[in-house]
């Protein structure tokens, strides 16, 4: 028993370590593009009728670092602001499937092949799932917002900010070096605070079930039909579909599951329907676009996921590639990533506590 315990924690902080660095760099980038991509910006690239629209949402949603729960006011507001339910759409499927940080954290993980196939596959599901919702779901009129349809995004200084923030026109007359300097703490806010805090919770279940996964499950258990092919992409959905977990969360679970014999087409399937499919995003989904868009986009997001996930495998057959995927089961990580690990342990302890003190939801999962 004692053994199993060690096992774990080393396995557990070992995941923790390697992906530690590339997670911290992420925050900082995330804090970056949140506070220089403008609201009207977003508004003029995804009111785009027609295809174009879908494929700027797709495109913006692939870097965007929202989890599942804060890509949903997000959207909701998009769509008020004159989306339509493609792009809308597109934007829901993509974003939550990636971004800056959860990219990063694949790299770190399952090596820079899986990371090129996650993002180019996140950004067609955004693609497909968004054109066919527009091509079939007929777009209602939608209305310019107001200021209660977009509480979370006000706007100051030309930058996206939280509620409570001074409108852009109180700004106005602020130098323009007073505005950069602004930028820089606000970056750090969101990219060291309050990410984290939204991240912190489904992060570390993800880490706590990955290791007991790399612990009790034997290496290479799931063999044969299980490993590969639609049994294994069956397997992967069925064990994404319950599961509340964002695009970060996602990697060391499905690191865990190939260690233990999944194929590399099967945990791509589960990083794919994980994110986008949990229930609060399928309920927003209906509410907003109905129930015919509802079903597109769920058919949309497993057809896409299963046959990236076989021509992953198929792909991956001549055997290097595969090993040098399989090559990640053993973690050692150096002692700088160890050092950036207690890092950003405590900062995902500070962001939550920081957080319950000022008595803002996060993602918990």
């Amino acid at each position: 028993m004692f053994s199993y315990l060690i096992a774990f924690a080393d396995n557990t902080w070992s995941m923790v370590a390697e992906m530690a660095p590339y997670l911290l760099f992420g925050f900082g980038i995330a804090g970056l593009l949140h506070v220089l991509i403008r609201p009207e910006f977003i508004e003029r690239w995804l009111g785009k009728p027609g295809l174009g629209g879908v494929v700027n949402a797709s495109l913006l949603g692939v870097p965007m670092p929202l989890c599942s729960c804060s890509v949903i006011p997000v959207a909701a507001s998009l769509r008020k602001s004159g989306a339509t339910r493609g792009a809308t759409a597109s934007f829901l499927s993509s974003t939550p499937q990636t971004g800056v940080d959860s990219i990063l954290a694949t790299y770190a993980l399952l090596g820079g092949l899986f990371t090129i196939v996650r993002v180019f596959v996140s950004f067609v599901c955004g693609l497909v799932t968004g054109y066919l919702i527009e091509l079939f779901c007929k777009d209602t009129a939608s209305r310019k917002p107001n200021a209660q349809d977009m509480p979370f995004m006000q706007m100051e200084g030309g930058l996206l900010t939280s509620p409570g923030a001074k409108s852009a026109s109180e700004n106005c007359c602020a130098s323009t070096q007073a505005r950069l300097k602004r930028k820089l703490p606000q970056a750090a806010s969101y990219g060291f605070v309050t990410l984290p805090a939204d991240l912190a919770h489904a992060l570390i279940i993800g880490l706590l079930l990955a290791g007991l996964i790399t612990t009790l499950m034997p290496h290479h258990l799931l063999t044969g039909a299980l490993s590969t092919g639609p049994l294994a992409f069956l397997l992967a959905t069925a064990i994404s579909l319950p599961l509340y977990v964002c695009a970060t969360a996602s990697i060391p679970m499905a690191y865990a599951l190939m260690a233990a014999g999944l194929s590399p087409g099967a945990a791509l399937v589960f990083l794919i329907t994980g994110p986008a499919t949990n229930t609060a995003t399928i309920a927003t989904v209906w509410k907003m676009l109905g129930r015919k868009a509802t079903a597109i986009y769920l058919l949309s997001l497993i057809l896409v996921s299963w046959l990236a996930g076989g021509l992953f495998n198929a792909a991956l057959r001549s055997g290097s590639e595969v090993a040098t995927i399989h090559a990640h089961d053993a973690l050692h990580p150096s002692a700088w990533k160890h050092g950036c690990g207690v890092i950003l342990i405590g900062l995902l302890l500070f962001s939550v506590w920081k957080g319950r003190q000022a008595k803002v939801p996060c993602c918990a999962g």
